[in-house]
């Protein structure tokens, strides 16, 4: 009865009582335990109900599924995010972010080389962005959700002012992120989709280039799925020509080049001088240690400067896609031979070459 119930509540240590008397309050229940008005038949039936909302809240297999379609969180979290919001949907894909945004932090010192890299063009041609988006593993960079951000990126890229900085570019508000309705910051997005996957995600490349005279050409390398690839290549073509056909073959050679000739620079005036100046010590040194007199020494290094600049300046570089008849002609040849037969002057206005994980490797020998 109830004087035998409430004879045994007197008996519970005080932590005991504390502890019911927070569950009293969260289950709506007024007075305190074990003294004064205790209600034992509606305490416990307020205390069941907080506890299903709290712990064991029902959710059904259609509401995870909708939850998991929405935000591409693991099956478990977002059952977990179902029941600690009392099943409403916005309060679960909020709990969901949240926990994505901390569990990201978490996994960013861990490698991160595959993933993909997209590469598009805009309708008129005349302006290009290439991305890199590194996961872990080749597994998720094979998952549809993180290639829908991979293409989402790059053409928010493409949209974007062309000069912008990497760091300002991941500042920038994409309209929607992985588990964002709303507008959400690009680097921010990143970090939703390491929650997403359970992977360390970067963003290490995103960059554009534009002519407002003559065409941008992409290529990409090793392609995985529409515009994105293992290797992405834009090239920048200035001219006046209107041959837009002919300036497409020729920007898909010089592009293909460029992903198999790896230049550094386009032309010898775009070499900066500290990186010229320390090449020339590296050979000076080299030629110093053959034993050879100065002035010997000086001329050796500077032959081996020359070749340097033929193997890293793309104008100067043999050009590798040449046919039968163009064997060794340099990249700056083949251009002026384009320009001949388009009747106008063609200029390589820029490039950019992005191979997936070279990023990642750099930054590792620069650590070490």
């Amino acid at each position: 009865d109830a004087r035998a119930r409430a004879s045994t509540m007197r008996r519970i240590p005080s932590a005991g009582a504390s502890l019911l008397r927070s569950w009293a309050r969260a289950a709506g229940v007024s007075g305190s335990a074990p003294t004064g008005s205790f209600a034992p038949a509606a305490f416990h039936g307020g205390f069941m109900n907080a506890q299903q909302r709290a712990f064991s809240q029902k959710v059904s297999a259609a509401e995870v599924k909708l939850l998991r379609d929405q935000t591409g969180s693991p099956m478990m979290d977002c059952k977990r995010a179902l029941q600690d919001s009392g099943g409403d949907l916005k309060v679960a894909v909020e709990w969901l972010r949240k926990k994505g945004m901390a569990s990201a932090s978490k996994k960013e010192g861990r490698k991160s080389a595959d993933g993909l890299v997209g590469v598009m063009i805009d309708e008129a041609g005349k302006k290009g962005a290439v991305i890199e988006l590194n996961s872990e593993t080749d597994f998720v960079a094979k998952n549809p959700v993180f290639q829908k951000l991979a293409l989402e990126i790059c053409l928010f890229r493409l949209t974007s002012p062309t000069g912008m900085s990497l760091e300002d570019f991941k500042l920038a508000k994409l309209p929607t992120g992985p588990k964002s309705e709303t507008a959400v910051a690009v680097g921010d997005a990143v970090k939703e989709m390491v929650a997403t996957v359970g992977e360390n995600c970067q963003l290490r490349a995103a960059a554009a280039l534009e002519v407002t005279a003559g065409r941008v050409v992409r290529y990409i390398h090793t392609p995985v799925a529409a515009n994105l690839g293992k290797v992405g290549v834009l090239v920048a073509l200035e001219t006046t020509a209107t041959d837009a056909a002919a300036l497409e073959q020729l920007g898909i050679k010089l592009a293909m080049h460029i992903a198999a000739g790896m230049p550094l620079y386009c032309r010898v005036e775009d070499i900066p001088e500290a990186d010229l100046a320390a090449e020339k010590k590296i050979f000076m040194e080299q030629a110093a240690e053959s034993g050879k007199p100065a002035n010997i020494a000086e001329k050796m290094a500077g032959g081996r400067l020359a070749k340097w600049k033929e193997e890293v300046v793309l104008e100067d570089q043999q050009f590798l896609i040449s046919g039968q008849d163009d064997k060794k002609l340099s990249v700056k040849q083949v251009v002026a031979g384009a320009a001949a037969s388009l009747g106008a002057p063609v200029a390589i206005a820029g490039f950019a070459r992005v191979k997936l994980g070279q990023a990642a490797a750099q930054a590792a020998e620069a650590a070490v």
